[in-house]
């Protein structure tokens, strides 16, 4: 969890991740505080204290204005540039480095299930996400792809992709 961190704040800052740095970020900066708090109740959820992971997901919500599962699947180094309006739903896979502008939306829909059973997307490492956007169902966002502001993803989207619209 600590290795994720120092990578979630190297994405917020280029200065070397001391823990009071980190602190401190994370009281000046509500996307790097609501990646803390994820971070912090992904961690209970895997140790099975479901009571702590559900109040750090409230705790979210309230001081952050988001609402992130702590049953998401964050890859390190992510990178929330606007915090407020966001909702990653409880399937949601993101990988390495990725950056998600405000009121963007990863949610599942129910009425479909791909071959594994998920119900919500995958996003490769290195995408970026802009405003407004709304990703549902079990697709796969490629590495490298960028969506666009106000996009309605429900297609798979392959590597090296601006999808928009």
């Amino acid at each position: 969890m600590l290795q994720e961190l120092r990578e979630d704040y190297g994405r917020y800052s280029t200065k070397r991740p001391t823990l009071m740095r980190m602190a401190a970020k994370a009281v000046a900066n509500a996307g790097f505080r609501a990646m803390v708090l994820y971070r912090v109740g992904h961690a209970c959820r895997k140790r099975r204290l479901r009571v702590l992971a559900a109040l750090c997901e409230r705790l979210m919500h309230h001081l952050c204005h988001c609402w992130i599962s702590t049953t998401a699947e964050i890859g390190a180094g992510f990178l929330i540039a606007h915090v407020c309006g966001l909702v990653i739903g409880g399937g949601t896979v993101l990988g390495r480095n990725c950056d998600v502008r405000h009121n963007v939306t990863f949610g599942g829909n129910f009425n479909k299930q791909d071959a594994e059973g998920r119900q919500f997307p995958t996003l490769g490492d290195h995408v970026s996400v802009s405003t407004g956007a709304v990703i549902l169902g079990p697709i796969r966002i490629g590495s490298h792809s960028v969506i666009g502001a106000n996009s309605v993803v429900t297609r798979d989207v392959p590597e090296n992709v601006i999808a928009a619209g």
